[in-house]
């Protein structure tokens, strides 16, 4: 069974160009690795949200995704740069769904 990963991110108005610069390194990385299989990235209407992007990922198992937490991944995130950009990440299991899931 599929699971879903979702990462809330705190990104101060204005900064916008510097997190997606972070976040597509880290997400190009993601997406080449075994058992993904997508994602959406979504923004908040107003700058004054608390997470003003939040990850919602798709991946084939559990096992997937911890996978993929590999050296390289834990590279990508160690990068100075991320630390202006505090997440809250979670994976979650699908217990009802109202329409068949993302691509």
């Amino acid at each position: 069974m599929s699971v879903v990963f979702i990462n809330l991110f705190e990104v101060p108005a204005g900064r916008d160009e510097a997190f997606l610069a972070r976040w597509q390194q880290v997400n190009d990385y993601m997406r080449a690795r075994p058992g993904y299989q997508a994602h959406r990235l979504h923004r908040a209407f107003g700058d004054d949200a608390r997470y003003r992007y939040v990850n919602v990922a798709t991946w084939e198992s559990a096992e997937a995704w911890r996978s993929a937490h590999d050296e390289t991944f834990r590279g990508l995130v160690a990068q100075p740069e991320w630390r202006e950009f505090p997440s809250t990440p979670a994976l979650f299991e699908v217990v009802h769904a109202s329409e068949p899931a993302f691509p």
